[in-house]
């Protein structure tokens, strides 16, 4: 394989996350699309729309964590929601900024992508480490809600992260 074409293979696999997650910019609820019709593959198993969550649902279980806070701590559980959905938002954000690179990145000369390769060859080692952390491999912090489901993606991607980081510390050495 040329070095230009490990290149562009590196900074076309960042565009994944940007792929599945930029709509939660718009709307961070959103996320649902992904638990309903793209983890179920990881089970393995196809989506149902019967075990679908709807909107509604997930409006009851932001409602039901808020009520399971003590009442005098309710402004904190209310700051808490708030923060998961806006960084849900703000990742989406960011994956958006990654994909505007990587297309750009594909319009410059190989000599040139060396700083995208360092950005996003970091980022792929710490999915890679994050998603191998899912899978059972202890390090990078801990998740203390990991699904079967979640486990089952760290299993898938953190080799897929792996090879990213790989394919971009390429490009860069380039």
């Amino acid at each position: 394989m040329s070095s230009t074409f490990n290149s562009t293979l590196g900074l076309l696999l960042c565009l994944a996350p940007a792929i599945f997650h930029t709509v939660e910019v718009a709307r961070p609820l959103w996320a649902r699309w992904v638990v309903n019709w793209v983890l179920p593959f990881f089970a393995p198993g196809l989506p149902r729309p019967s075990k679908a969550l709807t909107h509604n649902d997930q409006i009851g279980m932001l409602d039901a964590a808020l009520d399971a806070a003590p009442k005098e701590k309710g402004p904190a559980g209310a700051d808490y929601i708030f923060l998961m959905l806006f960084e849900q938002r703000q990742g989406a954000l960011a994956f958006i900024a990654v994909a505007v690179g990587v297309l750009y990145g594909l319009t410059l000369p190989l000599a040139d992508r060396h700083a995208l390769h360092l950005v996003f060859g970091v980022m792929a080692t710490l999915f890679a480490l994050v998603n191998a952390n899912h899978a059972g491999v202890p390090g990078l912090g801990h998740h203390p809600r990991v699904s079967r489901n979640g486990r089952n993606v760290g299993i898938l991607f953190a080799p897929f992260w792996a090879a990213a980081a790989i394919l971009n510390y390429i490009g860069f050495s380039n």
